[in-house]
């Protein structure tokens, strides 16, 4: 990745961070205005459902507490009202042995009654005892709620005489007192139905009809069955009561403010969620904006190639969140995060601080989740929907896996060769187990059993598959073995089943062993020769120098005598050097060392130099060279050098072993791509040797080595031809000589 583009995805990250932080920061500022909303939209707190469930509820803990009082002992919620239950429950429990114990239930603290179970209890005392348990329960539940609420408003029993037997209401008579803003009067006739006798509010529709309802209702209703209602048992209400209800504008406004309705006063404006949605529409759109900055962003980022399903969920979840940040909203304004830290002993200054850094990180999450979607959905943009869909959904990843394997299943059953002995014993296997399988299933019960018997000789008839095949295995590997010690004739002669390709591939690997160790015998008989050929043909020049060199410094020797002397020196001195050449070029040549020198050379004409250069050799040595040669030019992209070098050893060889008086024939010509180049001769000595050695290095046809040679002529010319995409080929029959050059037309 090259530093400019580092430095756009720099920039890029950086921008995302202030824009997340910017819209965190907007969202913390607007706070004051969303305390101001939330005051000018908020519904009283009497208004709200809850609120008036747990007054009606209310009416039943007043009840308890009223009956415990005036009786002056425990009552349990089930005996006060369910006292036909209860008595029904004693009667049925006549030996005594049913029990229960209740305990003190004040204020807003109870516990649980526990109960016996007899044994020969029949169908109804043990739904007694269910009710009694749930009563106790459910009461509880009542006795909480109705306590969370109790000290924040003013409440009355009234009798039906109209005189206040319980009074939380500081001696002001409740019932149409204009001192409370909220009055809710319910009244129990005697036969325990509630009537609402007075209601003030700002909905008092709302009000009679919502508290009506409750009272109207059975709490314990859920938890009757047949027998129950068919005996008429139900929850007995208060009788002849009043209860009376009032909140004052006091204590409406400070019920507010230490209750949880200030979140419903938020939620209830809209204000948070409206400029939420808003500033996420923002980051969004500056989202996009930026990201066309720097497209090539999400290649070296994993994350931002997360598939779009779950892209799409966590902005779900995100913006779900940060609507639910109300509630920090409401606590922040509420001081109650700035007051834990005062508590905690942080400076006024240093907690305001935290506070806001608190809820700009909270508010950073859900921003920077949008932000991050934003820049995972721009990439449909760069990669094309197409190639989107493949490669960033779930879905696309799914069906491309699915076609993957559909194309590895299609590929796999169309290698599958029935005309082969292995695939189509497997196939046959296969389809018997499948229709054993079918009619077993089709025994219901009894394929159980047949399915056992099944496995059992499925079990030896696998069994005996894997031995044979393990047997097989071991023949194979103790080939193998006996060939890794040197034994290169081994055979296998059995049928090895599965293993019958690899005997096959046994036989090609001894075959391949085999000519290496040929090629390496001959290799090694080249090595003895080279030495030998080398000392003879390098000992012989050397032999005659040395012997003219003490004849020089005879004394007596004539002036005629030494000139002869330094003529044989320096023709000796030169054989050595030509020889050193040419085993110095073959070296270069079979190492691939050698430089081509690579033009357009006229090989007709190139020939022809070469033969005039070699007339006077071609005269002394009495062979008639008959040329068929092509009067137009074939041009071809050689070395010139090392072309000449190939003519001029092919020609010298003629020269030298020829039969005296006998025709050689040179022949060019071109052949569809090829030219090809034909020099035939009759040898003068009989041609006994193999015609692929003779252009190996130091092979001569003269074995007897009676003749000027260095037996590198033959090698120099293949390498040369070689190097240059040629082909040299020798041929003999009888004593014809033939060698072929050909060289491809470019």
């Amino acid at each position: 990745m090259d530093i400019k583009l580092k430095n756009r995805h720099r920039i890029s990250g950086l921008l995302a961070a202030v824009v997340i932080l910017a819209a965190a920061f907007a969202m913390v500022e607007l706070y004051p205005y969303f305390e101001n909303e939330s005051s000018r939209n908020g519904a009283p707190i009497y208004e709200e459902s809850a609120f008036l469930k747990h007054l009606v509820n209310g009416n039943y803990v007043l009840a308890l507490e009223d009956a415990q009082k005036e009786q002056n002992k425990i009552l349990s919620p089930f005996q006060y009202f369910f006292p036909e239950a209860e008595a029904e429950l004693k009667a049925a429990s006549s030996d005594g042995s049913d029990k229960s114990t209740a305990t003190e239930l004040s204020g807003s603290t109870s516990s649980d009654i526990q109960i016996t179970k007899e044994e020969g209890d029949d169908e109804s005392t043990e739904y007694l005892r269910g009710l009694r348990k749930n009563s106790i329960r459910e009461f509880e539940n009542w006795n909480r709620s109705f306590g969370n609420i109790r000290n924040t408003i003013d409440y009355q029993m009234i009798d039906e005489n109209g005189k206040v037997i319980l009074d939380h209401a500081e001696g002001r008579f409740i019932p149409n007192n204009s001192y409370y803003v909220f009055q809710a009067v319910l009244h129990y006739d005697e036969l325990g139905r509630m009537d609402i006798t007075c209601v003030r509010g700002e909905n008092t529709a709302y009000l009679l009809n919502t508290l009506q309802d409750f009272g109207d209702k059975d709490p314990m209703e859920s938890y009757y069955d047949d027998y129950f209602q068919r005996g008429n048992l139900k929850l007995s209400n208060p009788r002849n009561m009043t209860f009376a209800y009032g909140m004052s504008e006091q204590q409406i406004s400070s019920f507010k403010d230490t209750s949880g309705n200030i979140w419903t006063a938020y939620e209830n404006s809209g204000s948070v969620t409206r400029i939420f949605i808003g500033l996420v529409c923002v980051v969004a759109a500056l989202a996009f904006l930026f990201s066309c900055m720097d497209v090539n962003l999400a290649d070296g980022n994993a994350i931002l190639r997360t598939p779009l399903e779950l892209v799409v969920g966590i902005v779900a979840g995100s913006v779900a969140f940060g609507a639910g940040l109300t509630s920090l909203v409401a606590v922040t304004n509420r001081g109650d995060l700035y007051s834990a830290l005062l508590r905690a002993n942080f400076i006024p200054e240093a907690a305001d601080i935290m506070v806001k850094l608190w809820n700009l990180l909270w508010w950073a999450v859900p921003f920077a989740v949008i932000y991050w979607a934003v820049l995972c959905m721009r990439d449909v943009f760069h990669i094309g929907i197409a190639r989107y869909y493949k490669e960033r959904t779930l879905c696309g990843l799914f069906c491309g896996w699915v076609v993957n394997s559909l194309k590895k299943l299609y590929r796999y059953l169309g290698n599958i060769n029935l005309q082969e002995k292995s695939d189509r014993a497997i196939f046959k296997i296969a389809a018997v187990n499948f229709i054993v399988l079918t009619i077993l299933c089709s025994l219901w019960f009894l394929g159980i059993g047949a399915l056992f018997l099944y496995s059992i000789i499925l079990f030896f008839v696998m069994r005996k598959y894997y031995l044979d095949l393990s047997r097989k295995y071991n023949v194979l590997l103790k080939a193998t073995n006996q060939i890794a010690e040197g034994n290169l004739e081994v055979v296998i002669e059995e049928d090895l089943g599965v293993f019958e390709p690899f005997k096959k591939e046994i036989q090609k690997i001894q075959s391949g062993l085999k000519g290496v160790v040929d090629e390496e015998v001959k290799s090694q008989k080249l090595k003895t020769d080279l030495i030998s050929n080398m000392s003879h043909d390098l000992k012989t020049p050397l032999t005659a120098i040395i012997t003219y060199v003490n004849l020089l410094k005879d004394d007596h020797a004539t002036p005629e005598q030494r000139k002869a002397y330094i003529d044989i020196l320096e023709q000796k001195s030169m054989r050595l050097k030509a020889l050193i050449e040419d085993l110095f070029e073959i070296s270069k040549a079979n190492s691939n060392n050698v430089t081509l020198d690579l033009e357009d050379v006229d090989i007709v004409s190139l020939l022809k130099e070469v033969s005039f250069e070699l007339s006077d050799k071609i005269e002394e040595s009495t062979i008639e060279f008959r040329w068929n040669l092509p009067d137009e030019k074939i041009i071809l992209s050689l070395d010139s050098q090392k072309t000449y070098r190939i003519f001029d050893n092919l020609l010298t060889n003629i020269i030298k072993y020829a039969m005296p008086g006998t025709r050689a024939y040179i022949d060019m010509r071109k052949e569809n791509d090829w030219v090809e180049i034909i020099l035939k001769n009759i040898s003068a000595a009989e041609l006994t040797f193999n015609p692929e050695e003779i252009t190996e290095r130091f092979a001569r046809g003269d074995q007897a080595r009676n003749t000027e040679g260095s037996g590198l002529g033959m090698a120099i010319a293949k390498s040369f031809v070689e190097l240059q995409n040629g082909k040299l080929t020798v041929e003999t029959e009888a004593d014809l000589f033939r060698v072929t050059i050909r060289w491809p037309i470019m």
